[in-house]
């Protein structure tokens, strides 16, 4: 179009080089009516000038100008303008949401480098990184937008740079809701276009999905391609909670570890693990449990027998069958010191009774025991036996001290001088010795409700104990698994043998036990193994364990245990008084052990649940102070008090109190007894307190919620490895409207001009014709 032309129509806005112009109107009209137009204005023409004198030729002439210039004023008051087709185009949106919740964090995802698991954070970087050039390519066909979700929605990286991969940050979100990050993404798209969604993650959600929210994406035509990120099978988790050693043993002493476990998802239930005790010093195996499929087992007890004397650290290791979720804490420390020097244990009895006579050789052949063995009735000339014999019983406080434990059968209370009582007595309570009471039918404990004595035994109410009066068997109580005792090894199993319960092997009966009445017992002191079967109602005690002061006190209500003999030798009598001599022996060396337990339940939990703080006074002598209410202070990782409770008596014995905190807040916290005179005893128990519903206690992924989304959406599902490839096909929804610039032409010069030179001719022509 020349200069001239879009001078003379004035189109000035439409650009030079645009493409072809068409004639449009504002009020266009039907086309019925521009030719009943047409024939009116042709019809006024004709009947304006049918009359008219002149030639054909010339009135002719003037009725066409007269019709055309109706036509024109008809074709202006139409509007007419000069259009250049235009559109604009709305590209449609592909939402990238990435799960950045703790979950991610769990490395149970193949590596496609054959390196092993990785992270599934680390799965969907690396996956995104290689479908980049797809990436780009789709973005420069439809618009990117970025954004990360746990409880809600966030944005990724910089709008501005949607095509490329952003950096997805720290997965820290301890929640995941999927279906508010969904509905989130629609929201901010604010009405616009959207191809599809495509949501990477490991379908744990801490919230359900609402049903409805699929269905109003399918109906929006919004499909959901998922990418599930993780094992698809669930990889459970061991973890160390704690381990609990003596701080000091012997050489060549048995020495048990004691491991508690937590186990996350199906740990242990499709396969198996070893759990190993490892010396840090050369990497030599100490000790190892075998843990099968199915293992119901929360704690587990390692035996080392140490070498060599001095500081030691070992190291408790958990290690799976199948790769763990966190491999990091499969793995516990505990420093112990070594002393080298044999357990010295004095062997006190009334008669050559036949526990007596196997005992005492257990002792000698012990090459971890030093012991002097006493027999009241042997003859003067009888040489007493033992490796180190004795030939009087200790009368002073500093022949009482060599001995770790001392051992008391089936002794009149009367033998005891009163000043020896009072020595055996401070030896256990002050000196950190043991103390093991063996019963018997003449004179144990008969008889010592008078001595000094008496406070050493474990129960109230008289020394005189009748015999149960038919066979029993022996089982453990828990007690005994966190003392370490009572751990009898046959071959490759390890725990308490089956036959020793069964009253059908015949051997494994006890002929003759005492009746210990539980509700006799002390405030103190627990069951460390009891009656297979209920006596009267109820399972009755056969071993009885205290803490007394410094020391442990154990009583046994048989003297049958050289019974076992009949059925596996000395194997099972030797452990069964070995392993408590031993006990015994160690908490001497650790300066009396625990006098009070200050323990929580439990020590993972929720904010919002409650937590039983409970405190035990083990020692004997504690428990006989009347306490009222007794304090406690929570404090938080750094120190800073949190809260106060008050832990009130739960009965009038004295021994036990308790209270019950309510977190408000996640993080570690320490329940600890800073005044009063338990102050000095240290006593404090640790806990862990979580988000409610944290998505770590349950981190397995939910595959098959992703994929029924998917289908319920008329999405799909692309493997991590597949993201590029899975990005054709998805449906174009952008959306195209006409936008044409538009310029009047109706008031323009040429139009005018074309009017003004129509009415010039008509009116030149009536002239001629002498009309005008």
């Amino acid at each position: 179009m020349n200069d001239l032309l879009r001078s003379l129509l004035d189109l000035e806005r439409i650009p030079v080089d645009a493409g072809p112009i068409r004639l449009a109107w504002t009020h266009a009209l039907p086309g019925w009516l521009w030719v009943a137009g047409g024939l009116l204005a042709v019809l006024v023409g004709i009947e304006a000038y049918r009359r008219m004198p002149g030639s054909r030729t010339l009135r002719g002439s003037l009725a066409a100008c007269r019709a055309l210039a109706i036509v024109l004023v008809m074709a202006m008051l139409a509007g007419p303008v000069a259009e250049l087709p235009r559109e604009d185009v709305e590209p449609d949106r592909v939402l990238v949401l990435i799960d950045r919740s703790r979950s991610m964090s769990v490395a149970d995802a193949e590596d496609p480098a054959g390196g092993g698991r990785i992270s599934r954070s680390e799965q969907a970087e690396a996956a995104f990184q290689r479908a980049s050039e797809d990436l780009a390519a789709l973005g420069r066909r439809k618009e990117i937008r970025w954004f990360g979700f746990h409880e809600g929605l966030f944005t990724l990286g910089d709008e501005a740079e949607a095509i490329a991969v952003p950096d997805f940050g720290e997965a820290s979100g301890r929640r995941t809701d999927l279906g508010r990050a969904i509905s989130q993404a629609v929201q901010r798209s604010g009405g616009r276009p959207i191809s599809a969604i495509l949501l990477a993650s490991d379908g744990r959600s801490t919230r359900p999905v609402d049903p409805a929210l699929a269905r109003r994406l399918r109906s929006e035509g919004v499909p959901l391609v998922v990418v599930p990120l993780g094992s698809r099978e669930p990889v459970g988790d061991l973890a160390v909670a704690d381990v609990d050693a003596p701080a000091r043993a012997f050489v060549r002493d048995k020495v048990p570890v004691r491991l508690d476990m937590d186990r996350l998802g199906p740990a242990l239930q499709r396969s198996g693990a070893t759990v190993r005790l490892v010396d840090e010093l050369d990497g030599t195996v100490l000790d190892e449990i075998r843990l099968e499929p199915g293992d119901e087992r929360s704690s587990v007890t390692l035996v080392a027998e140490p070498k060599l004397a001095g500081e030691t650290s070992w190291t408790v290791r958990i290690e799976p069958d199948e790769p763990d979720l966190v491999p990091e804490n499969n793995v516990a420390s505990v420093a112990i010191e070594l002393v080298d020097r044999p357990m010295r244990v004095l062997f006190v009895d009334g008669y050559p009774r036949w526990e007596y006579r196997y005992l005492k050789n257990l002792l000698i052949r012990e090459e971890s025991i030093e012991s002097s063995n006493f027999l009241l009735t042997a003859d003067r000339d009888f040489a007493q036996e033992g490796n180190a014999p004795i030939s009087r019983l200790p009368r002073t406080g500093e022949e009482w001290s060599p001995f770790d434990v001392i051992v008391i059968g089936d002794v009149p209370a009367g033998f005891f001088s009163p000043e020896q009582a009072e020595r055996i007595r401070d030896h256990v309570a002050d000196g950190g010795a043991g103390l093991l009471w063996v019963g018997g039918e003449r004179s144990m404990p008969a008889g010592y409700e008078d001595s000094v004595l008496a406070d050493l035994l474990p129960f109230i109410g008289g020394t005189r104990l009748p015999a149960i009066g038919r066979p029993v068997t022996m089982e453990p109580t828990p007690l005994a698994e966190r003392l370490g005792v009572l751990q009898l090894v046959l071959g490759d199993d390890r725990g308490w043998p089956e036959e020793l319960r069964d009253p059908a092997v015949g051997w494994s009966q006890l002929s003759w036990a005492q009746r210990i009445d539980p509700g006799r017992l002390k405030p103190t002191a627990e069951p460390l193994a009891r009656t297979v079967d209920a006596v009267e109602g109820s399972p009755l005690p056969l071993l009885v364990h205290m803490r007394f002061g410094a020391g442990q006190v154990i009583y046994s209500a048989t003297d049958e245990i050289w019974r076992w003999r009949y059925g596996r030798g000395e194997v099972l009598p030797e452990q069964f008084w070995i392993q408590m001599i031993r006990m015994l022996a160690r908490d001497r060396l650790a300066a009396g052990g625990e006098a009070a337990v200050l323990e929580v339940d439990p020590r993972r939990t929720e904010i919002g649940r409650p937590v039983q703080v409970r405190l035990r006074i083990l020692d004997a002598r504690l428990a006989e102070v009347r306490r009222g209410s007794i304090e406690a202070e929570v404090v938080d990782a750094g120190g800073e008090s949190v809260s106060r409770l008050e832990l009130v008596p739960e009965s009038g014995d004295g021994a036990r109190h308790s209270a019950t905190w309510l977190p408000d807040r996640a993080g570690g916290f320490t329940i600890r007894v800073p005044g009063g005179d338990l102050a000095e005893l240290g006593l404090a128990a640790s806990l862990t307190v979580r988000e409610p519903a944290d998505e770590l206690l349950q981190p397995e992924t939910d595959h098959p919620l992703l994929e029924r989304l998917a289908a319920e959406t008329g999405g799909r599902v692309l493997e991590p490895d597949r993201i590029g490839p899975g990005l054709e096909g998805l449906p174009n929804r952008e959306v195209r409207t006409e936008n044409p610039l538009r310029e009047s032409i109706w008031d323009t010069p040429l139009v005018f001009a074309l009017l003004l030179g129509l009415l010039a001719l008509e009116w030149l022509g009536r002239r001629h014709l002498r009309l005008a």
